[in-house]
């Protein structure tokens, strides 16, 4: 059993100073309403009723104490919300690709066209697909998209259209979680519904394939530019997995150069073009026929 010590002394009617082993203190009124305060930078007052048991006391706690634990509470609130902040920002970067890209050549304009592709002008303007491919080796314009795990290829036969795929790999993209701040100021961490991850996924390929096109004329002289999105899937009926595609476009210069990137939803955007996608908010893609120039 732990001994206590306390003592109060009377100092003055209604002041009393109370001593006890680990703190001193003072108090001040009458039976039914008191204020007292101890050098542990401890407050209370309590409020009663006399004779029937009833009181009500608040504690007030040392300022200092009070401030360290503001300034730790506001330390931990900024470091949720640069969390929250980052998530939303890796978010917006995923559907807005397409805000970005490489620099437009003018070809028939020699002070357009960058020194390293200089000696491809020639050969460019009179169509060589050879001289084109060289172009998109030394510019290199899908080099950022490769960062989000996706694949390409390009190909064509007609000097006035380009035809490119890519390879979604959605699962190395698309988070599955959403982070949010909830009203205390905590982080949230939450499974992604499957309406906003589906979404998301869309908005991804759409803005990846706006990308792809705005790069294509950027570099080269074409009129129309193909692009193909596909992926791996199952198919049920041999057991094995075969390159599906889920969404085809047909890109054409004219329409292309009067829509704003910057403020357009690209799942949307593509309402401006030829386009075959089958897409359910709950279920996602579904496999499409290929677009072709012929």
């Amino acid at each position: 059993m732990g001994l206590n010590f306390r003592k109060s002394i009377s100092l003055l009617p209604g002041v009393k100073l109370n001593l006890n082993k680990k703190s001193a203190g003072l108090s001040f009124g009458v039976k039914g309403a008191r204020y007292s305060i101890n050098t542990s930078g401890q407050r209370r007052a309590t409020v009663g009723i006399p004779g029937t048991g009833i009181s009500y006391t608040k504690t007030f706690g040392d300022k200092k104490k009070s401030a360290k634990t503001d300034r730790a509470k506001k330390k931990e609130l900024e470091k949720n919300q640069e969390v929250v902040q980052d998530y939303n920002e890796q978010v917006e970067e995923v559907i807005g690709i397409h805000r970005t890209g490489v620099d437009a050549i003018d070809w028939n304009r020699v002070e357009t066209v960058p020194r390293k592709l200089a000696s491809l002008q020639t050969r460019v303007l009179e169509g060589d697909i050879d001289a084109y491919y060289e172009v998109i080796e030394t510019v290199e314009p899908f080099d950022e998209l490769v960062a989000f795990g996706s694949e390409f290829e390009i190909g064509t036969d007609n000097p006035a259209c380009m035809v490119a795929e890519f390879n979604i790999k959605e699962e190395d993209v698309i988070p599955d979680t959403m982070v949010t701040l909830t009203e205390s100021g905590k982080v949230s961490e939450k499974k992604m519904t499957k309406t906003v991850y589906y979404e998301m996924l869309q908005d991804y390929v759409c803005s990846v394939m706006i990308r792809m096109a705005r790069d294509l004329f950027a570099l080269l002289p074409v009129e129309r530019v193909i692009i193909h999105a596909v992926d791996d899937a199952l198919n049920t009926a041999t057991g094995n997995t075969e390159e599906v595609t889920y969404v085809s476009v047909i890109f054409d210069r004219a329409t292309f150069n009067k829509i704003n990137l910057d403020a357009i939803d690209p799942s949307d955007a593509l309402s401006n073009f030829e386009y075959n996608m089958k897409f359910g908010k709950t279920t996602g893609f579904k496999p499409v026929v290929k677009l072709t120039d012929w």
